[in-house]
């Protein structure tokens, strides 16, 4: 399953709340997210921090790529030994972070079109400012989770691919455990 949403809406929390609910009833569980710590998510996450600048059209590719590998590294592995997997973020960030970048989703489809679909892929939806709130502060923030024009234009993708993909979509907003309630029962359909 995916857990999907703007930068500081919960994501890694409920993936932790949600492996350790699991876990408690006999699962065995992964938790990963993306970009991952492979080769090429490494890349990612220094184009993220300022440290190498790449066309927006290649960074796409990159996170298509690291996705790839994950799927053949981690997850289908850990599926394969009949484990859930648990990723914080998937094909939807990229649908919604790179057209917010001004990439077309058709393209963005293809690229990504080798990508196991999820069983299950869940949005966190907060407002972007409620999210910088969230995360300001807390860490030190990558040139995406800087941009606050960019993060609300991501929501707004977000809401929009996860109704015509078919992501269930949570309300952020609410407390912790009314959000991770409900997450729960979506994985309970599906288990």
């Amino acid at each position: 399953m995916s857990i999907e949403g703007i930068d500081g809406c919960g994501k890694s929390t409920h993936a932790r709340l949600l492996a350790r609910w699991l876990r408690a009833r006999g699962y065995k569980v992964v938790v990963t997210d993306e970009p991952t710590n492979g080769p090429i998510g490494r890349i990612i996450k220094r184009i993220l921090r300022g440290e190498l600048k790449v066309p927006v059209a290649a960074e796409a590719l990159l996170f298509a790529a690291d996705r790839l590998h994950h799927l053949d590294k981690l997850i289908l592995p850990a599926m394969q030994t009949g484990k859930i997997v648990i990723t914080e973020r998937y094909t939807y960030s990229s649908f919604a972070y790179q057209s917010a970048r001004g990439l077309n989703l058709q393209w963005i489809a293809k690229i990504n079109e080798k990508a196991l679909k999820p069983d299950l892929a869940v949005l966190i939806d907060v407002p972007a400012e409620v999210g910088f709130r969230r995360i300001r502060g807390v860490r030190e923030l990558d040139t995406f989770e800087r941009d606050l024009k960019l993060q609300r234009k991501v929501r707004v993708n977000y809401l929009k691919v996860s109704k015509k993909g078919g992501a269930k979509i949570l309300n952020g907003n609410r407390p912790a455990k009314e959000v991770q309630a409900k997450l729960r029962k979506l994985v309970e359909a599906v288990l």
